[in-house]
């Protein structure tokens, strides 16, 4: 059965910390969250046949922990196409990699949030499985609960290069935007060293136009470029788009957002495919 939570022969899972975190792994430094990470990027093999097509369709969601009715109808008829889902809020005991009509899928769960016995995080659910998994936590320094990201590598058909996918979902409750910032360095560190294409998708939580403006700062000398939506149904706070998909080395074929009563968020797809 393809499912990450089983243990994969090819499939390393670096569990590290951001700064203020609270799971650096043994023997990781502390000065450079990012090091394990970044010492495996493109250096692991991949499973046969286990490589991403020509072009892909992506799904980015908070899907709300799964608390209201209709979720599970709404991913698996959005997402059945997917080749990648970055799932933000996903609980990890609903087994989000088992709705597919087509089959199981490989989970990529970075936990986050944990109540009740209930514990939600990100999870990155694909077609074909990774050649690598590093998981980041950076506490909110006003209720102390942790926000992940989660980061895969991905074969591509018939390419040297890999794909790197970056599933986040941000920092919200902050005075100031210093705590948001080192969680976006966190990723700028692995973007910058990645020389491959990259999609990085989520829940970033730019309710202001000081975050959003972060945000940009932060992302566009690393080529990645935002996708635009018509009409932009995206979910708004404060009249700010809060969901996003950024991509390098691929062109946009479509983008789509669908409104939808199972969550508070409504869900992104595109259609994208690796630049020549």
């Amino acid at each position: 059965m393809k499912n990450t939570l089983r243990p994969l022969a090819w499939l390393l899972l670096c569990t590290i910390a951001s700064p203020g975190g609270s799971a650096i792994a043994a023997g990781e430094p502390h000065a450079d969250a990012a090091y394990g990470c970044l010492s495996h990027l493109g250096t692991l093999p991949a499973a046969t046949g286990q490589v991403l097509p020509e072009q892909l369709r992506v799904l980015s969601w908070n899907i709300h922990k799964s608390r209201d009715a209709g979720w599970s109808e709404d991913l698996r008829r959005l997402g059945d196409s997917a080749d990648l889902g970055f799932i933000q809020e996903a609980a990890l005991h609903t087994q989000l990699g088992e709705l597919w009509l087509g089959g199981p899928r490989y989970q990529s769960f970075a936990p986050g949030y944990s109540a009740g016995g209930t514990r939600t995080g990100v999870m990155t659910i694909s077609r074909f499985a990774p050649t690598m998994q590093c998981n980041f936590t950076r506490t909110e320094p006003w209720l102390g609960t942790p926000k992940a990201i989660a980061v895969t590598e991905h074969a591509i058909q018939g390419r040297e290069q890999r794909l790197l996918a970056i599933n986040i979902h941000a920092i919200n409750f902050t005075l100031g935007i210093d705590d948001f910032a080192a969680q976006l360095d966190t990723v700028a560190q692995l973007v910058a060293v990645h020389s491959g294409p990259v999609i990085l998708a989520g829940d970033l939580n730019t309710w202001s136009a000081a975050r959003k403006t972060l945000v940009e700062r932060v992302l566009a000398p690393l080529q990645l470029a935002p996708l635009s939506f018509q009409p932009d149904l995206r979910t708004r706070a404060f009249g700010h788009a809060l969901d996003h998909i950024y991509v390098r080395g691929l062109t946009v074929e479509s983008t789509e957002v669908v409104a939808v009563d199972s969550s508070d968020h409504n869900p992104l797809i595109a259609s994208l495919r690796f630049l020549m």
